[in-house]
């Protein structure tokens, strides 16, 4: 039987031996180390460009989107510089078809909303125009003191019609329909009743309600004696054929005098009109309102 051998190492070298392995391991994981630190970077990088490349695309987007609104804002407002050589009307509110070709991904919606169909709240300034608006706010079934706060907020004194009325009062004409939101009493369910109805832009010295358009609850705040009813017949009466003059008022049956007295705060043509365009590039939307009035005159604008 041959003899194993075993080879004897010597302490020294195998203590340079596991000092070699030593340096290699160390050598390894400081690479790996090095290796995911450079690829934390280049992650971190094209994270970084592609978020910013989206918000320069986002952004360019939203620029398109806005001067595209605003071209709709134009469009409706030559539009409504016309209105006045045609015919009056009986529409409230109109879609405007948009011919024009925005380049792809992009879409406008433009309408056009009839002011003078509402009660602005700016001109409750005497008796027969407050009284007007609690009746309207009576036949909404909205507590009608609100208007006595209301018109607190709106007159420039600080004398107050009810407790604490004059609280805060802004004492002076309102310039935005948001506004209303400040007033007390007025909370979302109020506000959502009467916004149809209501307005505060426009002209409101010389503001008159377009009978052509006004909706039931307007008309029926015109008067005292406005019923319901006599709000229906003056509906009726101008589906077919709009009114050419307030004084056809008149014509209806139960209507004589009170289209008397509603002649000189009334008209059968608008002046004010609300424009809303809406438009989107990829997803990315921009909405303008704005109120202005058949001179192109702006009243209101907003851009969200």
């Amino acid at each position: 039987m041959s003899a194993i051998h075993v080879k004897e190492i010597s302490p020294g070298r195998l203590q340079r031996q596991s000092g070699v392995f030593n340096n290699r391991g160390s050598a390894l994981i400081i690479t790996l180390l090095l290796i995911t630190i450079l690829v934390g970077l280049v992650v971190n990088f094209v994270y970084d460009v592609y978020i910013d490349t989206s918000a320069v695309s986002n952004w360019s987007n939203a620029q398109r989107a806005s001067y595209i609104a605003k071209s709709g804002q134009n469009i409706a407002a030559g539009f409504i510089k016309q209105i006045k050589l045609y015919p009056p009307s009986n529409i409230r509110e109109i879609a405007l078809p948009v011919a024009r070709d925005f380049g792809p991904g992009s879409t406008l919606v433009v309408t056009v909303e009839d002011e003078n169909s509402k009660f602005n709240i700016n001109k409750i300034t005497d008796a027969s125009t407050f009284n007007s608006l609690k009746k309207l706010f009576e036949y909404l079934k909205i507590n009608s003191d609100i208007v006595l706060i209301i018109a607190d907020w709106r007159d420039p004194d600080t004398d107050p019609r009810l407790p604490d009325s004059e609280d805060s009062a802004k004492n002076g004409e309102l310039w935005s329909v948001d506004e209303l939101k400040l007033i007390k009493g007025i909370d979302n369910e109020v506000f959502e009743k009467i916004i149809p109805y209501v307005t505060v832009s426009g002209n409101w010295l010389g503001w008159k309600i377009n009978i052509n358009t006004a909706e039931l609850p307007v008309l029926i705040s015109m008067d005292n004696e406005m019923t319901e009813a006599l709000a229906e017949e003056i509906i009726d009466y101008r589906k077919d054929s709009p009114f050419d003059a307030v004084s056809q008022v008149q014509n209806i049956s139960g209507l004589k005098q009170i289209g008397i007295r509603i002649s000189n705060e009334s008209d059968v043509r608008s002046n004010n009109f609300r424009i809303m365009t809406r438009a989107s590039v990829n997803d990315i939307t921009r909405v303008i309102e704005s109120i202005i009035d058949t001179n192109s005159k702006i009243y209101f604008w907003r851009e969200v």
